[in-house]
């Protein structure tokens, strides 16, 4: 139990910290618009920082990832999109920074103690998913993704 402990401990930070927003890319005949559709969000303050990765060496590498935040005004569902995503394989890491500190908070742990998904349902909280577990195939011009925010209690 220890040893996984301090699993997340070492990984959570690569998740945790968004770095700048990078613009998204104008789209082309090979883009489309990704819409998140983000639900079980039960504060309507902070922001919902989301991570976009496209392969799993960039996986959790917030400088290869494009990262964007949105600033959340209402609980309940909320809905945010990415255009001009090139089509490929994409996995998505998100978190609800509710008090708007910048980085996902976590205990004495290293456990989260605010709100997280992934762009598909992790097989065990014990550990970080990996990129291949999370993965989804991106190739129409307006798809959706959609995502339920979820604590590590849960």
């Amino acid at each position: 139990m220890i040893s996984i402990l301090i699993q997340i401990l070492l990984a959570l930070p690569a998740f945790t910290v968004p770095g700048p927003e990078r613009p998204a890319p104008i789209a082309g005949p090979e883009d489309g618009e990704l819409i998140i559709e983000v639900g079980n969000v039960k504060q309507a303050k902070g922001t919902i920082w989301v991570g976009i990765y496209d392969s799993p060496e960039n996986y959790l590498v917030k400088e290869k990832a494009i990262v964007q935040g949105f600033k959340v005004e209402r609980a309940g569902a909320t809905r945010f999109s990415i255009p001009g995503l090139p089509y490929g394989t994409y996995a998505v890491a998100l978190f609800h920074d509710i008090n708007d500190n910048g980085e996902l908070d976590r205990n004495f742990f290293g456990i989260p103690t605010e709100p997280f998904a992934f762009s598909r349902p992790p097989r065990t909280k014990w550990r970080l998913p990996n990129f291949n577990e999370v993965a989804f195939q991106f190739g129409s011009q307006a798809q959706r993704l959609r995502i339920s925010l979820r604590e590590w209690y849960d």
